[in-house]
């Protein structure tokens, strides 16, 4: 009743040409076109005999395996939100915005985004709120907006592979079984060098590529100013974040310390900011636009848990096609082809990035991709005495990094929806997109078995 290899890549070939025509020729929301990839391979079940109830009892098992990331997604829209209210995100910005100079622009740019990614960790928050701001402030600068852009990206995602709040650390490490703290550690093994090779990349292209002469600062003064009418800036909204990483260091689990994060949030809402209850517990549900001043609610409207709406119904459509998949028995199939002549480390790690980043490619959502293969890696993983650790590490890497890239993608679109461009025009300049997805494998042929 499962499938054989040829019969699983031309089942690939058919959820691939799903996301294509779906994509670029119908303009297809990414949740329809994963629930229309969920009938195909559905139907396909059928064909082969496999009962209704079986492929039911898929779905539900692997939704059931993704209750406690859907509760820690809606508790990162509820914190983003009070963050925002409270007027933590805004005094980040407000100091950004005071220290700019023309040629440390971008390095401030990506040094501002990857600070701010990893205290919320959500690259969609930052882009939206920060990278909105200083692609504004580039515009007036006259820099390129791919080396703004790819800035912005770069640290927005740092964020998103390295934060405790990352929801897609989150789901990576809940599928995988492992600690966040362990999955953190084997991200940064590929993620700092990257990092390191950003910061140098961005001092350079400041230096040597972006207008001579004075600085432009009107863009930054006006946002300042709103900034500061609007909300009561300064060291007591710093607060929240202050907290929040303390409360990681003596290890609260992390739904509890959202739930902390969250009232400490409400608590600078009302006593800082003078915001009511009522209004505070509207945005925690809609996201911020309480601002007298328009450019105020365009920058900061974000958060809230009507914000992860449609993340978490394609989370649960992704599960319930993970499950028609894992029942097929296409991933097994697969699995056994390529790591068939996988003997150590390098090999069985090698493999893994090869065969995630093919899929996630073919289907451009990685919710999907982590939800199908992410058990199946792990029992790969353990026969072959190799850390689940790493496991977590090649998700983020080729799922999470890789996702800016891969034009189809929900991210990929949200970015230029966004910030103007498509991730062609700057992924040159963001090397801490693909190079972890070169240097996992690389790392791990040069460690002893």
């Amino acid at each position: 009743m499962t499938l054989n290899f040829k019969q699983s890549l031309l089942t690939l070939i058919g959820i691939a040409a799903i996301m294509v025509l779906g994509l670029f020729v119908i303009d297809m929301p990414i949740a329809i076109i994963v629930l229309t990839e969920a009938i195909f391979v559905g139907f396909i079940a059928i064909g082969r005999k496999i009962p209704y109830s079986e492929l039911q009892q898929s779905m539900v098992a692997s939704v059931n395996s993704f209750v406690t990331p859907i509760l820690m997604l809606t508790l990162i829209g509820a914190l983003v939100a009070s963050w925002i209210i409270g007027g933590t995100v805004p005094t980040l910005i407000y100091i950004g915005m005071k220290i700019i100079d023309v040629r440390f622009f971008l390095i401030i740019t990506f040094a501002m985004c990857s600070l701010m990614s990893m205290l919320i960790g959500t690259s969609w928050g930052v882009m939206s709120t920060l990278g909105v701001a200083f692609i504004g402030i580039s515009n007036g600068l006259g820099i390129d907006p791919a080396y703004t852009v790819s800035a912005i990206v770069s640290g927005a995602f740092l964020g998103d592979k390295l934060s405790p709040l990352s929801s897609s650390l989150v789901l990576a490490t809940e599928l995988t079984g492992v600690e966040s703290t362990k999955g953190i550690k084997a991200a940064s093994y590929s993620n700092v060098p990257a990092f390191v090779l950003s910061i140098i990349l961005y001092i350079y292209l400041g230096l040597a590529h972006t207008p001579q002469g004075e600085s432009h600062e009107a863009e930054a003064e006006i946002l300042m100013n709103a900034l500061a009418e609007e909300f009561n800036l300064g060291i007591l909204p710093l607060i929240a974040p202050v907290l929040l990483i303390f409360f990681m260091v003596i290890k609260i689990p992390t739904i509890p310390t959202f739930v902390l994060g969250i009232i400490v949030g409400v608590i600078e809402s009302v006593f800082v900011q003078g915001c009511s209850l009522t209004d505070v517990a509207s945005g925690l549900m809609t996201g911020y636009n309480m601002a007298a001043n328009p450019m105020v609610n365009d920058l900061l409207h974000y958060g809230g848990v009507n914000s992860m709406a449609s993340t978490l119904i394609l989370l649960i459509i992704a599960a319930c096609f993970g499950g028609i998949i894992k029942r097929l028995g296409i991933i097994a199939c697969l699995l056994e082809k390529i790591f068939e002549n996988a003997r150590t480390k390098g090999k069985v790690i090698t493999s893994a990035v090869v065969l995630h980043t093919v899929c996630f490619v073919i289907t451009g959502n990685y919710y999907t991709t982590n939800s199908i293969l992410a058990p199946a890696f792990a029992d790969t993983f353990d026969k072959h005495g190799v850390s689940r650790d790493d496991l977590t590490a090649v998700l983020l890497n080729t799922g999470t990094g890789i996702s800016p890239i891969i034009p189809w993608t929900a991210t990929a679109i949200f970015i230029t929806n966004t910030l103007g461009i498509a991730g062609t025009g700057y992924c040159i300049y963001a090397p801490i997109l693909w190079l972890p997805v070169i240097l996992q494998p690389i790392m791990a042929f040069m460690k002893k078995k």
